[in-house]
Protein backbone atom coordinates (compact mmCIF):
# COMPACT_ATOMS: atom_id res chain seq x y z
CA UNK A 1 0.00 0.00 0.00
CA UNK A 2 2.62 2.16 1.13
CA UNK A 3 4.39 2.07 -2.51
CA UNK A 4 0.95 2.94 -4.30
CA UNK A 5 0.00 5.79 -1.66
CA UNK A 6 3.84 7.33 -2.42
CA UNK A 7 2.85 7.30 -6.23
CA UNK A 8 -0.44 8.58 -6.24
CA UNK A 9 -0.82 11.01 -3.40
CA UNK A 10 2.62 12.89 -3.40
CA UNK A 11 1.73 14.50 -6.50
CA UNK A 12 -0.30 16.71 -5.09
CA UNK A 13 1.87 18.46 -3.05
CA UNK A 14 3.73 19.77 -5.99
CA UNK A 15 0.87 21.23 -7.55
CA UNK A 16 -0.37 25.05 -7.80
CA UNK A 17 -3.28 26.18 -5.86
CA UNK A 18 -5.22 26.67 -8.99
CA UNK A 19 -3.80 23.23 -10.02
CA UNK A 20 -4.56 21.85 -6.55
CA UNK A 21 -8.21 23.15 -6.58
CA UNK A 22 -8.85 21.54 -10.11
CA UNK A 23 -7.84 18.24 -8.97
CA UNK A 24 -10.27 18.66 -5.69
CA UNK A 25 -13.47 19.15 -8.13
CA UNK A 26 -12.11 16.30 -9.90
CA UNK A 27 -11.93 14.20 -7.04
CA UNK A 28 -14.83 15.75 -5.94
CA UNK A 29 -17.01 14.77 -8.77
CA UNK A 30 -15.40 11.26 -9.42
CA UNK A 31 -16.02 9.99 -6.11
CA UNK A 32 -19.98 11.19 -6.24
CA UNK A 33 -20.26 9.91 -10.09
CA UNK A 34 -18.73 6.38 -8.98
CA UNK A 35 -20.85 6.03 -5.88
CA UNK A 36 -24.11 7.02 -7.83
CA UNK A 37 -23.79 4.84 -10.92
CA UNK A 38 -20.74 2.65 -10.36
CA UNK A 39 -17.04 2.61 -11.64
CA UNK A 40 -17.47 0.53 -14.73
CA UNK A 41 -19.82 3.02 -16.10
CA UNK A 42 -18.27 6.12 -15.30
CA UNK A 43 -15.50 7.72 -18.24
CA UNK A 44 -13.14 9.99 -17.39
CA UNK A 45 -14.99 12.23 -20.11
CA UNK A 46 -18.58 12.00 -17.86
CA UNK A 47 -16.27 13.46 -14.84
CA UNK A 48 -15.29 16.37 -16.96
CA UNK A 49 -18.25 16.92 -18.20
CA UNK A 50 -19.54 17.46 -14.82
CA UNK A 51 -16.73 19.00 -12.96
CA UNK A 52 -15.36 21.51 -15.89
CA UNK A 53 -11.98 21.67 -17.14
CA UNK A 54 -10.58 19.72 -19.88
CA UNK A 55 -9.96 15.76 -20.39
CA UNK A 56 -6.30 16.46 -20.80
CA UNK A 57 -5.55 17.56 -17.35
CA UNK A 58 -7.42 15.32 -15.89
CA UNK A 59 -5.46 12.65 -17.62
CA UNK A 60 -2.42 14.61 -16.79
CA UNK A 61 -2.70 14.60 -12.75
CA UNK A 62 -4.44 11.09 -12.75
CA UNK A 63 -2.98 9.08 -15.49
CA UNK A 64 -6.11 7.02 -16.31
CA UNK A 65 -9.91 5.86 -14.33
CA UNK A 66 -7.60 3.49 -12.34
CA UNK A 67 -6.07 5.43 -11.33
CA UNK A 68 -8.29 8.38 -10.34
CA UNK A 69 -10.56 5.81 -8.45
CA UNK A 70 -7.71 4.22 -6.25
CA UNK A 71 -6.53 8.15 -5.38
CA UNK A 72 -10.29 9.09 -4.19
CA UNK A 73 -10.65 5.84 -2.54
CA UNK A 74 -7.15 6.86 -0.47
CA UNK A 75 -8.84 10.21 -0.34
CA UNK A 76 -11.83 8.86 1.19
CA UNK A 77 -10.08 6.60 3.87
CA UNK A 78 -7.92 8.86 4.78
CA UNK A 79 -10.77 11.18 5.54
CA UNK A 80 -12.63 9.17 7.26
CA UNK A 81 -10.10 6.86 9.83
CA UNK A 82 -6.96 9.05 9.23
CA UNK A 83 -7.50 9.78 12.61
CA UNK A 84 -8.20 5.99 14.37
CA UNK A 85 -4.58 5.10 14.48
CA UNK A 86 -3.82 8.42 16.26
CA UNK A 87 -6.43 7.58 18.54
CA UNK A 88 -5.51 4.30 19.62
CA UNK A 89 -2.12 5.92 21.28
CA UNK A 90 -4.63 7.81 24.15
CA UNK A 91 -6.46 4.29 24.90
CA UNK A 92 -3.44 2.09 25.50
CA UNK A 93 -4.79 -0.26 28.08
CA UNK A 94 -8.14 0.89 28.47
CA UNK A 95 -9.87 -2.03 26.22
CA UNK A 96 -13.69 -1.13 26.50
CA UNK A 97 -12.96 2.63 26.24
CA UNK A 98 -11.25 1.90 22.63
CA UNK A 99 -13.59 -0.61 21.13
CA UNK A 100 -16.56 1.82 22.15
CA UNK A 101 -14.86 4.75 20.44
CA UNK A 102 -13.64 3.20 17.18
CA UNK A 103 -17.26 1.38 17.20
CA UNK A 104 -19.24 4.26 17.66
CA UNK A 105 -17.57 5.76 14.71
CA UNK A 106 -18.07 3.03 12.57
CA UNK A 107 -21.57 2.92 13.16
CA UNK A 108 -21.66 6.55 13.13
CA UNK A 109 -20.33 5.79 9.40
CA UNK A 110 -22.80 2.92 8.25
CA UNK A 111 -25.35 4.47 8.54
CA UNK A 112 -25.37 7.25 6.11
CA UNK A 113 -26.55 6.72 3.15
CA UNK A 114 -23.38 7.00 1.19
CA UNK A 115 -22.09 3.97 3.07
CA UNK A 116 -24.80 1.91 0.96
CA UNK A 117 -23.77 3.27 -1.67
CA UNK A 118 -19.99 2.88 -1.22
CA UNK A 119 -20.56 -1.19 -0.12
CA UNK A 120 -22.61 -1.57 -3.26
CA UNK A 121 -19.48 0.09 -5.33
CA UNK A 122 -16.69 -1.95 -3.50
CA UNK A 123 -18.69 -5.12 -4.09
CA UNK A 124 -18.87 -4.50 -7.61
CA UNK A 125 -15.04 -4.60 -8.01
CA UNK A 126 -14.99 -8.17 -7.87
CA UNK A 127 -16.47 -8.60 -11.37
CA UNK A 128 -14.25 -5.96 -13.24
CA UNK A 129 -11.13 -7.05 -14.74
CA UNK A 130 -8.70 -5.60 -13.12
CA UNK A 131 -5.13 -6.29 -12.53
CA UNK A 132 -4.17 -8.20 -9.34
CA UNK A 133 -2.13 -5.21 -8.20
CA UNK A 134 -4.89 -2.81 -8.34
CA UNK A 135 -7.06 -4.95 -6.31
CA UNK A 136 -4.97 -5.84 -4.20
CA UNK A 137 -4.22 -2.08 -3.95
CA UNK A 138 -7.56 -1.18 -3.31
CA UNK A 139 -8.24 -3.95 -0.72
CA UNK A 140 -5.33 -2.79 1.60
CA UNK A 141 -7.01 0.62 1.08
CA UNK A 142 -10.00 -1.16 2.69
CA UNK A 143 -8.41 -2.73 5.43
CA UNK A 144 -7.05 0.54 7.06
CA UNK A 145 -9.59 0.84 10.43
CA UNK A 146 -9.43 -2.95 10.52
CA UNK A 147 -5.81 -2.45 10.62
CA UNK A 148 -5.60 0.21 13.05
CA UNK A 149 -7.77 -1.95 15.60
CA UNK A 150 -5.85 -5.40 15.01
CA UNK A 151 -2.29 -2.80 15.53
CA UNK A 152 -4.02 -1.86 18.81
CA UNK A 153 -4.93 -5.90 19.89
CA UNK A 154 -1.17 -6.69 19.01
CA UNK A 155 0.09 -3.99 21.38
CA UNK A 156 -2.42 -5.07 23.82
CA UNK A 157 -1.86 -8.74 23.09
CA UNK A 158 2.23 -8.49 23.50
CA UNK A 159 2.02 -6.28 26.57
CA UNK A 160 -0.12 -9.12 28.12
CA UNK A 161 -3.60 -7.57 28.76
CA UNK A 162 -5.44 -10.06 26.44
CA UNK A 163 -5.30 -13.03 24.96
CA UNK A 164 -5.80 -13.46 21.35
CA UNK A 165 -4.80 -15.86 18.98
CA UNK A 166 -4.97 -13.96 15.71
CA UNK A 167 -5.39 -10.33 16.30
CA UNK A 168 -6.12 -9.29 12.55
CA UNK A 169 -9.31 -11.84 12.80
CA UNK A 170 -10.63 -10.88 16.24
CA UNK A 171 -10.45 -6.95 14.71
CA UNK A 172 -12.25 -8.72 11.23
CA UNK A 173 -14.76 -10.45 13.57
CA UNK A 174 -15.75 -7.51 15.74
CA UNK A 175 -16.60 -4.93 12.70
CA UNK A 176 -18.63 -7.86 11.40
CA UNK A 177 -20.06 -8.24 14.40
CA UNK A 178 -21.23 -4.53 14.39
CA UNK A 179 -21.57 -3.85 11.07
CA UNK A 180 -24.04 -6.56 9.48
CA UNK A 181 -27.47 -6.64 11.57
CA UNK A 182 -26.95 -2.87 9.99
CA UNK A 183 -25.58 -2.83 7.03
CA UNK A 184 -26.86 -6.06 5.00
CA UNK A 185 -30.91 -5.24 5.66
CA UNK A 186 -30.13 -1.96 4.11
CA UNK A 187 -28.09 -3.32 1.54
CA UNK A 188 -30.81 -4.67 0.56
CA UNK A 189 -33.40 -1.80 0.37
CA UNK A 190 -34.82 -3.10 3.67
CA UNK A 191 -36.23 -0.56 6.56
CA UNK A 192 -34.46 -1.09 9.83
CA UNK A 193 -33.88 0.78 12.92
CA UNK A 194 -31.06 2.78 12.67
CA UNK A 195 -31.96 4.86 15.73
CA UNK A 196 -28.52 6.67 18.41
CA UNK A 197 -30.47 4.26 21.29
CA UNK A 198 -30.60 0.81 18.95
CA UNK A 199 -26.99 1.85 17.55
CA UNK A 200 -25.94 2.21 21.54
CA UNK A 201 -27.40 -0.92 22.65
CA UNK A 202 -25.64 -2.91 19.66
CA UNK A 203 -22.66 -1.48 20.18
CA UNK A 204 -22.41 -1.75 24.21
CA UNK A 205 -23.02 -5.62 23.55
CA UNK A 206 -20.85 -6.42 20.86
CA UNK A 207 -18.08 -4.60 23.27
CA UNK A 208 -18.88 -6.48 26.30
CA UNK A 209 -19.07 -9.60 24.26
CA UNK A 210 -15.56 -9.17 23.01
CA UNK A 211 -14.02 -7.93 26.11
CA UNK A 212 -15.43 -11.02 28.20
CA UNK A 213 -13.00 -12.65 25.82
CA UNK A 214 -10.65 -10.96 25.56
CA UNK A 215 -9.04 -9.89 29.22
CA UNK A 216 -6.96 -12.20 31.04
CA UNK A 217 -8.63 -13.35 33.97
CA UNK A 218 -6.86 -12.30 36.70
Amino acid sequence: MNEEKCFISTFIERLSGKAESRCTKFQDVAYRLFLENGYEKVSMSDIVKHSGGSLATLYKHFGSKEQLFIYVLEQKTEELFGDWARQSACYEGKLEAFLMQIGKLLLDVIITDDAILFNRLIVSLGYIDESELKKQTILNLMMRPVNVVSEYLENEKKNGRIEVEDTALCAHQFFNALEEPFMFPRILGVAIDISEERRLKALQQVVSIFCRGLLIKQ
